[in-house]
């Protein structure tokens, strides 16, 4: 089975940088020279803050606007997938993996801490002007370290990161107290827990029974509290992310349909292709083939 992730090294390729060694990178300001046209899993940490233009993306399956001064952040495992993007869209972006921002830090929760990075939160906000200039700036003053040829580099790299993560969820959580007032209730908690389970579980439970369950509440209430949130249904939201990663794993050239099949623990390649096609429109053969 082919590996659907992409590392760092691979993903800079979207940015028009060359492959480089480093568990870390931080953009000046950079464009989308290209986008995927299917989506890929993350397996690093996304920091980013758009700069100018506009783009339209998902994160595991939840659609984003981007617009300058918004910010928006992801943790390993995220699929991300890039819909489209004006011609002057730039964002200041900083990726890095766990490894590298927790060397020698004694307490490895301090990410999931800040908030932002986390499974049960779709961090994306749009920053006031202060917020914006202070991030912004942060940003460049990691990414002229980088530039510098010093003993202790990552070290001071490393500190300026958590820096800069702390002062973001500052803004975030302040930011979201003021929308918890108007819009977060009960149904939205209840919403992006069942959008994690979907995430770990989608493979090998598809019964709404099964998430019910798990968040204590009556299928038919789940189905209720879906559409009001997200205008879908569970059955909807559970057949979309398995169509996402179908197409992820026959994209891969070491993938073969009865692979894939196997791997979402289909019965057979027949069942398989037909809810494929029932949802996409076309055969994973002639899928592959596009």
């Amino acid at each position: 089975m082919s590996n659907t992730s992409k590392n760092i090294r691979t993903t800079l390729q979207l940015f028009g940088q060359e492959e480089q060694d480093k568990s870390y990178f931080v953009s000046e300001g950079a464009g989308l020279v290209m986008h995927p046209e299917e989506g890929f899993r993350a397996d690093f940490y996304i920091y980013a803050v758009c700069i100018a233009g506009t783009a339209r993306i998902s994160l595991n399956n939840q659609e984003i606007g981007i617009r300058a001064n918004h910010f928006f952040a992801a943790i390993p495992s995220t699929v991300i997938q890039v819909f489209e993007h004006s011609d002057n869209f730039k964002a200041k972006v900083l990726v890095f993996e766990k490894s590298f921002l927790l060397k020698n830090i004694l307490d490895a929760r301090q990410l999931e801490h800040l908030g932002f990075f986390s499974f049960d939160t779709l961090a994306h906000i749009e920053l006031d002007k202060e917020g914006f200039r202070l991030l912004k700036n942060k940003l460049d003053i990691i990414y002229e370290k980088t530039k510098e040829d010093s003993l202790f580099r990552d070290q001071i790299i490393q500190s300026l990161i958590f820096n800069l993560l702390f002062e973001t969820a500052d803004i975030f959580f302040k930011n979201r107290q003021l929308v918890r007032k108007k819009a977060l209730g009960r149904e939205d908690e209840l919403f992006m827990k069942f959008m994690k389970l979907v995430q770990f579980n989608f493979k090998t439970q598809q019964d709404l029974s099964f998430y019910a369950d798990k968040l204590f509440i009556s299928p038919k209430y789940l189905i209720q509290l879906c559409k009001n949130i997200s205008g879908k249904t569970p059955g909807n939201i559970l057949s979309e992310t398995l169509i996402n990663e179908a197409r992820l794993l026959l994209k891969m050239p070491d993938n073969n349909i009865s692979t894939v099949s196997t791997a979402l623990n289909y019965s057979s390649v027949a069942a398989f292709s037909k809810f494929f096609k029932k949802h996409t429109g076309i055969s994973p053969s002639a899928f592959r083939q596009q």
